[in-house]
This record gives structure tokens, sequence and C-alpha cells, in this order.
């Protein structure tokens, strides 16, 4: 790498744009330069916000601004949509390659930012202490983060304010790579003192009979595996009762006659907190699958070793929470 007056300058940087010269260069925001990549290689605006986890507003934003800074207008409208001028054509050549450098050098001056790591807010009462104890953080920082569905931990994970992400991802994210840590079966909770079949199987007119909760927030499902399978039976999604969060439905439950369906090792947690009991769907649901994630192509050579440690943890809990409704398979498998 190349210092010019005791600083240091990344090669290729020049070549993204000629007209930004050394005393404006501080007057820039750098930032930009991501939007621009994202811009560049997606051609759609709502494609680049989704990729950087920002809205589309703010990319339009800096669309304009990113026109006005390279005197071009880089996205324009044809007859199959947008397309890039020619002046993008040739940033497409370069920046993605410049970029690359940037999260080089950056990168390099944070090897000891420890594992960054968001978890699925369902799982996070029942996981934290133990991963806060883990042998996964030994050596280094561990910052957890949440995420209350799958689009905010995957943008947190695009924005790289994060390095792994433990949950569930439903759409296929070709940006990203995973392994499975779990799978488990779903469970339903009812009030304890409310309903008398709890720890059996009720039939499945009684089953759809309960007023099911649905967990959605701003449109995005916690369980869609759930809901899909309750309309598969019959069950009307206007007849769903919908909730935000898990802990405010749980409450509900424990209070009425609503009835919520989780996976077993959350159904766990909950139940030592609050008075429910469990029962067993009598339908199959596709089970719940919990899997490590993080962005693809990703460089670190501790990866295999921070993905056994924080599954072996997670695969500890899941099974001593289970625990709390294990009465549960010996009926089942009597049946």
């Amino acid at each position: 790498m190349a210092r010019q007056d005791g600083l240091d300058v990344v090669p290729g940087l020049d070549s993204v744009e000629s007209r930004i010269s050394e005393g404006k260069l501080a007057g820039i925001d750098l930032n930009l330069l991501v939007v621009l990549e994202a811009l560049l290689q997606c051609r759609n605006v709502t494609h680049a916000a989704r990729k950087l986890g920002q809205t589309q507003p703010a990319v339009s934003r800096a669309l304009a601004k990113l026109r006005e800074l390279l005197r071009d207008d880089l996205l324009v409208r044809s007859s199959t949509g947008l397309k890039l001028t020619s002046r993008g054509e040739q940033l497409l050549q370069t920046v993605p390659a410049t970029l690359a450098q940037v999260r080089e050098v950056i990168s390099s001056r944070q090897v000891d930012r420890g594992i960054r790591l968001s978890i699925n807010a369902s799982f996070t009462p029942a996981l934290l202490p133990y991963l806060l104890q883990s042998s996964a953080r030994e050596n280094a920082p561990f910052k957890i983060n949440t995420h209350k569905d799958a689009n905010e931990g995957v943008a947190q994970l695009r924005a790289h304010a994060v390095d792994y992400l433990l949950g569930t991802v439903f759409a296929d994210e070709h940006d990203l790579e995973s392994e499975i840590i779990f799978t488990e079966e779903f469970i339903t909770l009812v009030s304890f003192e409310r309903h008398q079949f709890g720890g059996v199987r009720p039939s499945e007119h009684a089953f759809l009979d309960l007023t099911h909760i649905h967990l959605v927030d701003n449109g995005v499902e916690a369980f869609p595996q759930v809901v899909d399978t309750l309309m598969t039976y019959g069950r009307q999604r206007v007849r769903l009762f919908e909730v935000k969060d898990i802990l405010s439905a749980a409450l509900m439950v424990s209070e009425g006659t609503l009835a919520l369906t989780v996976p077993r090792s959350t159904a766990g947690w909950l139940m030592r907190t609050l008075r429910l009991s469990a029962l067993l769907p009598p339908m199959a649901i596709p089970p719940n699958q919990v899997s490590m994630y993080w962005l693809a192509g990703m460089s670190d050579m501790a990866r295999r070793r921070v993905i056994a440690d924080i599954g072996a943890v997670a695969r500890m809990v899941v099974a001593q929470d289970q625990g709390h409704v294990r009465a549960l398979r010996a009926i089942s498998e009597r049946e």
C-alpha cells in the first residue's frame, strides 16, 4: 500500500471518479461508495435498499447525491427497466474492487473486535446467560445483538453490524452461507387455569376451535409454517389473533383462552416463567430449523470453532428447555 503525506492510500481509489480531488474528499460521505456499489450491482433502488438493510427513500436520496457528485445519472430508465449509463458500466468494473480493498484495510485494523452475534429474540432469554460463559468468548470479546425477525437479522449481517446470525431465514438469500444447528417440533401453549387438556393431544376439531395467536410484526411472521398448517386445515387467517412479540403473546395466553404454538424449546422457558400447559398439535407442522448464518465469502480462520462452540451451547440449552415439556413425547408415543 502506498503512502502519501503520512497517510495510507488505497490503490485504485482515484479510479472511482477523477473529479473527486484530495481537497474535496474530506467533505464527502464515503458511505456513499457502499450505496454506489449496491446500486451498480443491483441496478434497482429497491433491491439495493434490501441488500443494504436501508429504506428505499434513503437509497434514493443517496443516488441523488451520487448523481450530483459524479455528474452522471448512473441509472436510467429503458424499455426493459433501469440500466447503467456508460459511466456506470465503467464504475461497475472499479468500485467493487476498490471497496474490497477498503474493507480489507478496515478489517485488518479490527482484529480484536471479537465475536459479533445476533440471536432471534425468542431464543435470547434462554441462550444469553450460557453464551456469555461459553468457550466461544475465551480469547475475544463477545457482542450479542437480537433481531425480532429474519429480515432484521439479515440486515444486521449485510450492514456488517454482526458477523453471525442465529435463527431461521425462510427466504433463499444468495449472499449468505449457513449451517444447521438444531431442528425441533412445535408445541401449543394454553392457560394452565383455563384448559383441562394440557399434556395430551386434543382432537383436530378441539384444536382448531381454539383461538390461535398469530405472531406477526409489520407483516413479518415469526413462524409462518404454523399459520400455513392452520390454513391448510381450514382455519381462516382473519380468525387468528395477531400479536407482535412472543412474551406479550405468552402473557395473554396465561390469563385467557388463547393458544400459542411455538418451538418446543421456546415453550420450555415460557413454561418456567408463566403458568402454562403444553399440548401436542394433532396435525403435522413442519419443524423449526435453526441455523447459523454468515455472509458468503467471509474470510475467518476461526469460524469453524465459533460455529462449533455456539452450536454446542445452543443445543445444550435447547435440550434443557425441551426437558420441561418432555412428558409430551412419552404421551405421544403411547398413542
